[in-house]
């Protein structure tokens, strides 16, 4: 079923997105609007993570009907195979703007080399990376497929939203600085670092066509004691 229930103690990025969406609502939606340069008039509801729905990770056509994506143009199945990216986060304004949510707490946990489908499901995904690729504008020499290959599905499936179903979706990187759970705790400018090299590596540039749908918010965790 492409709805995940998680365990009730998590740690890490997890653990930090849920005290946001959960906890401190209204800064982080406060946050997210910033980001994108949204006026506050548009409040925001968060789909998930909710402890009162299992804090569950949403995928695959769930991950649509959470949204309250109704029908599409061009099906998921043909875009993406079945266990497709686990959704940190969805929410939706009252206008109806859908936002996806990604969400790391430390450097490397943004690596993903590759994926492990074969056969068909791999032809199909790299097929939908190099569109996507392609309508990004992102440098021919970059590689969507390693080492920031969950960042480029990420971006894959914006393109798969927006531009493909015309759908007013945004995707939002959220990196939490200092975190003390994690193995090595990044600085807010160290985050600003490794993200202008993940985009480099991508191959994109500043103002691609789809600069105004992408969002990345470093948010610094307070210290303990």
């Amino acid at each position: 079923m492409p709805r995940r229930a998680r365990p009730t103690d998590a740690t890490r990025s997890e653990k930090w997105l849920r005290v946001a969406v959960n906890d401190r609502t209204a800064e982080f939606s406060s946050r997210v609007a910033a980001t994108f340069g949204w006026h506050g008039d548009d409040p925001i509801e968060w789909l998930s993570p909710l402890a009162h729905d299992g804090n569950a990770e949403y995928f695959d056509q769930a991950f649509l009907d959470r949204l309250g994506v109704e029908s599409l143009r061009v099906p998921l199945t043909r875009f993406w195979p079945a266990s497709g990216p686990r959704w940190d986060g969805l929410g939706r304004t009252r206008s109806g703007k859908l936002i996806l949510v990604e969400a790391k707490a430390y450097v490397e946990e943004a690596v993903d080399y590759r994926t492990d489908a074969k056969g068909a499901s791999l032809t199909r995904i790299r097929k939908s990376l190099a569109i996507a690729k392609r309508a990004f504008k992102a440098s021919a020499k970059s590689n969507w497929e390693t080492p920031f290959y969950q960042y480029a599905n990420r971006l894959a499936h914006l393109y798969f939203l927006n531009r493909l179903n015309r759908l007013d979706a945004y995707l939002v990187f959220v990196y939490f600085a200092d975190a003390e759970d994690v193995p090595n705790p990044c600085s807010e400018a160290q985050w600003s670092g490794a993200v202008r090299v993940i985009k480099k590596a991508l191959g994109l540039s500043k103002n691609h066509p789809f600069s105004g749908r992408v969002g990345t918010l470093i948010w610094t965790l307070p210290r303990r004691g």
